[in-house]
């Protein structure tokens, strides 16, 4: 799976069991992991929102158009420090376009 490190390809689409539609990014490496790991995560945050806002989403997934959507970080430890910082001004900035932005912290071990 790509993952975080690579910006510019969408790691999953899905849905959740209300019905929303998920664009999901993976981060398999633990936090700080590598010294470019907070610019790469910027980078696919907003690679996702420019992939919904101008309309790939929908021309790629159509039955996710005019659907509500949120962006969801699968990682494999809770994000510290300036990832959780990074992703709380995403937050803040996606909910302005109307994205969600939320966090899975899952069972998988991180890849060091």
């Amino acid at each position: 799976m790509p993952g975080v490190a690579q910006p510019n390809v969408v790691d999953v689409v899905g849905h959740d069991a209300s019905g929303r539609y998920l664009m999901i990014m993976v981060e398999a490496r633990a936090w700080g992991a590598e010294a470019a790991q907070a610019s790469q995560l910027k980078e696919k945050i907003n690679a996702y929102a420019g992939f919904i806002m101008d309309g790939s989403l929908a021309r790629q997934y159509p039955e996710t158009a005019g659907q509500p959507v949120d962006i969801q970080l699968d990682c494999c430890e809770a994000p510290r420090g300036e990832f959780a910082t990074i992703l709380k001004h995403a937050a803040m900035q996606l909910q302005r376009l109307g994205i969600g932005l939320r966090v899975n912290v899952t069972a998988m071990h991180p890849a060091r």
